[in-house]
């Protein structure tokens, strides 16, 4: 895939450190006083046909997350060249598309087609920047040998490409908010990961950028962990999302890495699709099928929700660095494996496939435990959009995620 190397005048690790530092104090104060003027201008949550009204918290969080996010980078970040700047521009001006109108749509509402409306528009202006953006034209086929690995995709396969992982990504943050601080926490610990190994891969300011939306997420739990006083709401996990998006695409975690990073959450949303198509349904369509209202249905508690997402992404974080280093390492390595005569899999690519592979395992596991639970209680294997099977009260239907959203 085409990287874009983000590689201005290298920064010091206490620089970043200190950039992480001045994002998680910033949205803190910020999220404040969005907590405030939410209050004094009724901005708080709005009552839907067919839910439950929501309780009066605010949902505007994304907008201090970015916020800080937007100053600190400024402050720190020098394009190396007029294309590293174009790329920068070209996603801010994203940011900004998406962050005004999902905060128009967490304050009035906005229907499904115009919210993919927008996120077509902010992933075609982050592809084309006012010169070539972060399109995706090369991926890597782990699957070959070093002669065919590269495979180049054309414009008009790259368009389409590129907008699929922005756009999801985007829609996999926004599905995953369904508790107090899930994304939140989630968002955090993939951004930390990526920074390491963008720092590990020399690629320094694509980590100040990570290390930025790391320490910007951050600053926005202590209000958002339950019971939440502040909701990210879907300005934020859009931003969050198509922020994700952006620097896997031009620092050192790529498509693969960010499978590993946000299986779960990435595989539960196929999976979820994959369901309701099944039962004629709309994609966009809200149910209770996604993995955390599973959970949350079995009594389990926002915490505990938030913390077992916590544990899974900061184990599969830790497999991705191991996955990176060996990478590096194993470079220089000759032995191929050959499972099949049409299969070549370089010794390089085995830590990135055990570790998807390890992936998709746990997420099996995960939901036939689920399953087997839900059975032994008598439960439906699914609840429509009308409500057959009541939230616990231990998942607020407001969370931002979760209140309306799939």
């Amino acid at each position: 895939m085409g990287a874009l190397e983000l590689a201005s005048a290298k920064p010091s690790l206490a620089l970043l450190i200190l950039g992480a530092v001045c994002a998680a104090g910033l949205t803190f104060a910020l999220s404040l006083v969005v907590v405030r003027l939410c209050r004094r201008w009724g901005l708080l949550g709005r009552a839907e046909a067919g839910r439950a009204a929501p309780p009066s918290v605010p949902r505007l969080g994304g907008l201090a997350i970015f916020a800080s996010f937007l100053v600190v980078s400024a402050l720190f970040v020098r394009p190396a060249n007029p294309y590293e700047l174009h790329v920068y521009a070209g996603f801010l001006v994203a940011a900004v598309l998406i962050i005004g109108v999902t905060a128009i749509d967490d304050v009035r509402g906005l229907s499904p087609w115009l919210r993919l409306a927008v996120q077509t528009l902010a992933a075609l202006i982050a592809m084309f920047p006012l010169a070539h953006g972060t399109l995706i034209e090369v991926i890597h086929n782990p699957l070959a040998s070093s002669g065919q690995g590269q495979i180049f995709l054309p414009l008009w396969i790259a368009i389409p490409f590129t907008w699929f992982w922005i756009v999801g990504m985007m829609n996999t943050i926004n599905w995953v908010d369904g508790a107090d601080g899930l994304a939140g926490g989630v968002v955090a610990i993939t951004a930390l990961v990526m920074a390491a190994i963008s720092w590990m891969l020399g690629q320094h300011t694509a980590a100040f950028l990570c290390a930025a939306l790391a320490g910007a997420t951050l600053g926005f739990l202590p209000l958002n962990w339950h019971p939440a006083r502040l909701f990210m709401g879907d300005c934020g996990a859009m931003f969050l999302g198509l922020a994700l998006a952006m620097l896997a695409n031009v620092g050192g975690a790529k498509l693969a890495m960010m499978m590993l990073l946000l299986g779960i959450p990435i595989l539960d949303m196929g999976r979820v699709i994959m369901y309701r198509l099944r039962r004629g349904r709309s994609p966009l369509r809200h149910d209770s099928s996604h993995l955390h209202q599973r959970l949350a249905k079995l009594g389990l508690s926002q915490r505990q929700i938030a913390l077992l997402y916590y544990s899974l992404t900061a184990a599969f974080g830790l497999v991705t660095i191991i996955a990176a280093n060996l990478q590096r390492h194993a470079s220089g390595w000759s032995l191929r494996t050959r499972l099949l005569p049409q299969i070549e899999i370089a010794a390089t690519e085995l830590p990135t496939l055990l570790g998807l592979a390890l992936v998709v395992g746990v997420s099996i596991v995960i939901w036939r435990v689920v399953a087997y639970r839900r059975r032994r209680r008598g439960l439906p294997p699914g609840a429509s959009s009308a409500g057959k099977m009541p939230t616990p009260p231990r998942l607020s239907p407001s969370a931002s995620g979760a209140r309306r959203r799939p």
